[in-house]
């Protein structure tokens, strides 16, 4: 049994340690707690001062942590997500955010026993399968993961749902900088996790929702060196968006659209437009897929991207999609369990406010706004 001074021990180095890995200078990280002084974080990292609940509390919401990575005395090491970003920004903090927020997810669902079924995913592909012509394999994968998971004709507005509710990937919307797509982990203990930035449109979100779910799919197939960090279009990075297209553009369903909207074998820039808003995509995600059909030339969809007015009219047209359809940040999935362990008595009203980022004075009225009321919660149940 490990003694209370070897406990005490443990959680002065790991209070540090979070710190750090999340990316705070000890100034930094006593203003954001609120303390007078940086000596009196530096006292508690030392352990010459004790720590209140209060106080602990604020620094897992603050680093990213759990309070049972504080607590408990064997931690499992923490996954390393795949990121997409344009320059080498500073993503500690966000990930540190990224990953509590899986752990939090897959411990509720071990309370509840839920069965994960993300694996169901991930078929036997290796090397040999992309070693030929990548390109090609990667376009044909794109058909085939949108027939298993049976996406429609309009695959966008079900994959986000599908994901979700059909393999129980944990999928978080946060607001990233700018240049920060998003990120991707899998990992045995908890899960698939995928990260996409809130502040994108939603057209750029779902494109990068069906470009991580490539890697999710090829996680044992490229090494992360060779996937890269997204500064640069590495080779496995280009399969993704070509996989991605694919997914989101299926040939046939394009194709009848395309037949409906235009007039004599003429793609119009308005039926760019039309089509992109259709099937929640870019316009550059259309004319791209296009080319890649042989339905319009390289050379005109590069001169149609390059016009000022193609581009302002597109902004136009589409302006009121932005505004209106920004994500919560947590999946609803993820709601209704920390719901229902709350109901159960699973969890505590303090974890659940942790979980949720709510107040506890708020907690009733969450639980209302979610058809959790406890007089009817057994008939919820049993449904």
């Amino acid at each position: 049994m490990i003694s209370e001074e070897k406990k005490k021990t443990i959680l002065d180095k790991r209070i540090m340690a979070a710190r750090e890995a999340a990316g705070f200078s000890i100034t930094q990280a006593a203003q954001k707690l609120g303390f007078n002084n940086y000596q009196t974080l530096s006292a508690i990292e030392k352990g010459t001062r004790k720590i209140n609940a209060h106080e602990l509390v604020m620094m897992a919401r603050l680093y990213g942590r759990s309070l049972d990575y504080f607590l408990e005395t064997d931690v499992s090491s923490d996954p390393v997500p795949l990121w997409r970003r344009k320059t080498e920004t500073d993503i500690k903090q966000v990930q540190r955010q990224f990953l509590c927020f899986l752990k939090n997810y897959s411990r509720m669902e071990r309370l509840l026993d839920l069965k994960r079924r993300w694996k169901d995913i991930q078929k036997n592909y290796d090397r040999d399968d992309f070693a030929e012509n990548g390109f090609e394999r990667a376009d044909r994968l794109g058909t085939e993961i949108h027939h298993f998971l049976d996406l429609g004709s309009r695959p966008s507005s079900n994959l986000l749902n599908v994901l979700e509710n059909k393999l129980r990937f944990k999928i978080l919307h946060m607001p990233l900088d700018d240049g920060v797509s998003g990120a991707s982990t899998v990992d045995n203990t908890l899960g698939v996790g995928i990260l996409i930035n809130a502040n994108d449109a939603p057209w750029r979100r779902n494109f990068d929702l069906a470009h991580e779910l490539f890697h999710v799919i090829t996680w044992n197939v490229f090494s992360a060196e060779e996937i890269g960090t997204g500064t640069k279009k590495t080779r496995p990075e280009k399969y993704a968006d070509i996989f991605a297209s694919n997914l989101l553009l299926p040939e046939v369903h394009l194709r009848d659209l395309l037949n409906e909207t235009i007039t004599n074998n003429n793609v119009k820039s308005i039926d760019i437009i039309e089509l992109a808003k259709e099937f929640g995509v870019s316009t550059s995600a259309i004319l791209w897929r296009l080319v890649n059909l042989e339905t319009i030339k390289k050379s005109r969809a590069q001169k149609v991207l390059d016009n000022q007015k193609f581009r302002n009219l597109d902004r136009t047209r589409r302006r009121g999609l932005y505004v209106s359809d920004k994500p919560s940040k947590f999946p609803s999935r993820f709601i209704s369990i920390a719901c229902r362990c709350l109901m159960e008595g699973k969890i505590t009203r303090g974890t659940f406010s942790e979980y949720l980022e709510i107040d506890r004075a708020d907690i009733d009225s969450y639980l209302e706004d979610f058809g959790f009321i406890e007089a009817n919660y057994a008939k919820i149940a049993a449904a």
